[in-house]
């Protein structure tokens, strides 16, 4: 179970990321921010992947990339 709520705060850290650079400028309370969910996401994930469930990682690190381009390029107009 925690590896999917890994899988889903390295989602949602992704979208952030996405989002900070969509609007062209980081600020340091939302880099730090994503930063930590991505991080706490990342540790989740990983020790389902070392407890032999794979999916949660897999899925996470690939989601985030995606959030994060969609809702980077999403965020020009």
């Amino acid at each position: 179970m925690e590896g999917w709520l890994g899988a889903g705060l390295l989602l949602l850290g992704g979208a952030g990321w996405g989002r900070q650079l969509g609007r062209r400028g980081l600020t340091m309370p939302a880099l730090l921010l994503t930063l930590a969910v991505m991080t706490l996401g990342l540790a989740l994930s990983a020790a389902a992947f070392v407890r032999g469930q794979p999916l949660p990682l897999v899925l996470g690190a690939v989601g985030a990339l995606l959030a994060a381009t969609l809702t980077m390029l999403g965020g020009r107009d």
